[in-house]
């Protein structure tokens, strides 16, 4: 059995990109989220969020806005990692 789950509470990064694929039968939506482990060094993830979730999450996710990730790790083709959001809510 596998399991993969990874959830991050950070700061966006840069303003949601929402995007078609290629093919033009996928939308989904980018971002990246900054984490600090509270002292000097903070780790930054690409985020994607797909379908009409991610199109709802564009137009809330905004620089600075404090957010909460749950989703898994997938590597790009080209060997990038980035996370597929499950879930994004929103903080203060």
């Amino acid at each position: 059995m596998n399991y993969q789950r990874l959830i991050l509470v950070g700061n966006v990064t840069r303003d949601a990109e929402r995007r078609t694929s290629q093919s033009g039968e996928v939308t989904y939506t980018s971002f990246g989220v900054g984490v600090s482990d509270g002292k000097d060094k903070s780790t930054f993830f690409s985020v994607l969020v797909f379908g009409k979730y991610g199109e709802t999450v564009a137009e809330y996710i905004a620089k600075g806005r404090q957010v909460l990730v749950d989703g898994r790790i997938q590597a790009s083709a080209k060997g990038h990692l980035r996370v597929i959001a499950d879930t994004v809510r929103f903080g203060s």
